[in-house]
């Protein structure tokens, strides 16, 4: 097991619990269609297409709860065209990963172009004391790499480009319609959205630039609905307000959403 890995599934659990950190939204159906799935502390999205689903991010490595999601939701993994990646981690990127239980067996997965060097080696996801420590994911060859593009349609559905940079120094979100799915930009409180956890950022200097550029591409684009990965939902108009805080996490008693699960690991 690689040591980000290692940490992501062993350490982070224990050391987030109880301090409200983590809200994803139960698995379900919203009234627009799009499915919503909880892997753990993480969700994962489906958009309708015109012949199955458009899938952003892709859930922890073999996930039963990914696979009883779909069950759940009445959706087959076959009918998934594609996979919208918004970085590398393994809680959005192990659905897919080649030396796992591929989920989506039929998707096309997309990744950014920056993102991929953590693929190759040419980004570490972390240095800790002086180790480079690798992204544990691995991807088939036949994936596309997103470069200079703003917007791709596929099977009926056409998927905004949005790079999100800081998080991961490839991190991308994606707009379908008026909706943003935001991946690890943004953690909401229930109330406003803050830029993501500083500890978990490669570059939070650089993830705040990127969240004012966000902000007027969404102004500029009509969003009025921002879907992160960890928290639930936000109106665009209360998304941004805490970009320009630093959440302490680490404080003694510190609980950022009171109604967060005490533990988002145990579903």
């Amino acid at each position: 097991m690689y040591l980000v890995e290692f940490f992501g599934l062993k350490i982070k659990p224990k050391i987030t619990k109880g301090k409200g950190m983590w809200n994803p939204l139960p698995t379900h159906k919203r009234a627009d269609g799009i499915a919503v799935i909880r892997d753990k502390d993480v969700n994962l999205f489906l958009i309708p297409s015109d012949n199955g689903y458009i899938a952003i991010d892709s859930g922890y490595k073999n996930s039963f709860s990914v696979e009883n999601g779909l069950k759940m939701l009445g959706i087959k993994p076959e009918s998934v065209k594609a996979v919208f990646l918004t970085h590398l981690d393994i809680d959005h990127a192990g659905g897919v990963d080649a030396k796992s239980k591929d989920v989506f067996p039929n998707a096309q997965v997309w990744l950014g172009a920056e993102e991929e060097k953590y693929l190759n080696g040419q980004y570490a996801r972390k240095k800790i004391i002086g180790l480079r420590c690798k992204s544990p994911i691995t991807l088939r060859s036949d994936y596309v790499s997103i470069y200079g593009i703003e917007e791709v349609t596929i099977d009926g559905i056409t998927i905004g480009i949005v790079p999100c940079y800081g998080h991961t120094k490839g991190h991308i979100a994606y707009r379908f319609n008026n909706i943003l799915f935001s991946g690890d930009c943004i953690i909401s409180d229930g109330n406003n959205g803050y830029m993501f956890y500083d500890f978990w950022n490669a570059d939070s200097n650089q993830l705040h630039e990127s969240l004012k550029a966000l902000k007027e591409y969404c102004e500029t684009n009509g969003v009025e609905e921002i879907v992160t990965s960890h928290s639930g939902t936000l109106k665009t108009v209360q998304a941004f307000d805490g970009i320009n805080e630093k959440i302490n996490w680490r404080k003694k008693g510190f609980v950022f959403n009171k109604n967060a699960p005490y533990n988002a690991y145990k579903e």
